[in-house]
């Protein structure tokens, strides 16, 4: 069984964010609705088990699909792959990623946003197990250069 884990799709953002990014907050509720409607699509087509990992925080509205909430990475159970996106690349997902501290993990960056301070190339060269959905060929390993 295979899962998707969705990092940190929290209902507020952090006040220190919003002041250096005031638009922060209404990009975060936009990609949700986005990303609410490909973890439908996931969750109907291929039964993945979709877990959110909240780190003790409500969670965004906009997110309706989900089977678990978990505030650990840890208590998540075991899967034979772990797919991780949500909130945000390079910092909180590669970090539960760390510390889930499994093989058998990647991410999928079309499903994953980027904090406005970073890019996408720095987070590249930070991991190397990387995807892209599309509901036509579901998870497909990608070779970023």
């Amino acid at each position: 069984m295979k899962c998707v884990i969705v990092i940190d799709a929290w209902k507020y953002c952090e006040q220190e964010d919003l002041d250096l990014f005031p638009w922060l907050e209404k990009e975060t509720k936009l990609f949700g609705s986005f990303l609410d409607l490909q973890l439908s699509n996931i969750k109907q087509k291929y039964n993945y088990d979709i877990i959110h990992c909240a780190s003790s925080l409500e969670l965004m509205d906009e997110i309706q699909t989900r089977d678990l909430v978990v505030n650990k990475i840890t208590e998540i159970p075991k899967y034979d792959y772990y797919y991780f996106c949500g909130f945000h690349l390079g910092r909180c997902i590669n970090t539960r990623i760390n510390n889930l501290n499994k093989p058998n993990c990647g991410i999928v960056y079309n499903l994953s946003m980027v904090f406005p301070e970073d890019s996408y190339g720095r987070v590249i060269e930070k991991y190397s197990d990387n995807y892209m959905y599309s509901y036509n060929k579901g998870f497909e390993k990608c070779i970023i250069i």
